[in-house]
């Protein structure tokens, strides 16, 4: 690809519309991505990188890991909505894990982790559900 053009993205049957840009004056290029389906800028800042194929490779890295921590969420989501009514969800995030804990009337004696690797490496979300509901009822204090 080279600078100026648009490409589609499709991650887990959502569209993406990814545009660079550059190079600039210090020769870098900046890559934006937009949610087609809502228009939706999926990042606050461009990503940058010192070629078309860098920026391009590092917002694709990008959009991976957005995505998933979105279906992490969705997933936490559906189980605090069957096993703690009522109760909201933080989704927090680090080096090392993606972190959901419950505010409300019911709490989480430990957060449900799924470790940054695993994401990166290729979210199994089959499996998502089923981990999330045994650590909830292992975990889950009620109000």
């Amino acid at each position: 690809m080279t600078a100026g053009q648009r490409e589609e993205i499709v991650l887990h049957g959502r569209r993406f519309l990814l545009t660079i840009e550059g190079p600039d004056s210090a020769r870098r290029f900046s890559a934006y991505v937009q949610e087609i389906s809502t228009g939706r800028m999926l990042t606050r800042n461009p990503v940058r990188g010192r070629s078309a194929d860098d920026v391009r490779d590092r917002m694709q890295q990008v959009i991976h890991n957005l995505v998933g921590i979105e279906r992490i969420q969705e997933e936490v989501l559906a189980v605090a909505a069957e096993l703690a009514p009522g109760a909201s969800v933080d989704l927090t995030e680090d080096a090392q894990a993606i972190r959901a804990e419950l505010r409300g009337p019911w709490k989480l004696g430990v957060p449900f982790a799924v470790p940054r690797d695993e994401l990166e490496e290729g979210l199994n979300v089959e499996s998502l559900r089923p981990r999330i509901r045994e650590h909830f009822r292992s975990h889950l204090r009620p109000p």
